[in-house]
């Protein structure tokens, strides 16, 4: 299959296929005779797996690691074992970050709680005197 009916397949964009590609994720296609460039079904299954990666938040590098294993040229699953507690920490340490800001903007939402003309707005009265 072209690129086209790839991408309309996965749901990619071509560019992100093509970007795919040039980072090693998945092969190249190879060529019919007219020159055009054909992709083989199993490319749809590894551009599949790699968008359920990045829709964790996994970085390409990682993917890599986890293409390896899926593709059983790792030494052992333990690699997509580690790859996976390594998302884990840094979401739970992004989670922690995240709280205070949370809770920040929930108090400054609880600062107005009724429709006012914009120059009386205290949100905005809050934001300019925050020190």
């Amino acid at each position: 299959m072209r690129i086209g009916e790839l991408a309309k397949k996965t749901g990619l964009s071509v560019d992100a296929i093509r970007f795919y590609e040039k980072s090693g994720l998945i092969k190249g296609p190879g060529r019919t005779e007219g020159g055009y460039r054909e992709f083989s079904k199993d490319a749809v299954t590894a551009v599949e797996f790699i968008s359920h990666c990045r829709s964790l938040d996994i970085p390409l590098a990682q993917v890599k690691k986890l293409l390896k294993v899926r593709s059983g040229t790792a030494k052992s699953c333990r690699e997509a074992n580690e790859v996976i507690d390594e998302q884990l920490q840094n979401l739970r340490s992004r989670i922690k970050e995240l709280k205070p800001l949370e809770t920040a903007l929930a108090e400054l939402r609880s600062v107005c709680n009724e429709e006012m003309d914009p120059k009386d707005c205290k949100i905005i009265r809050s934001l300019e005197s925050f020190d």
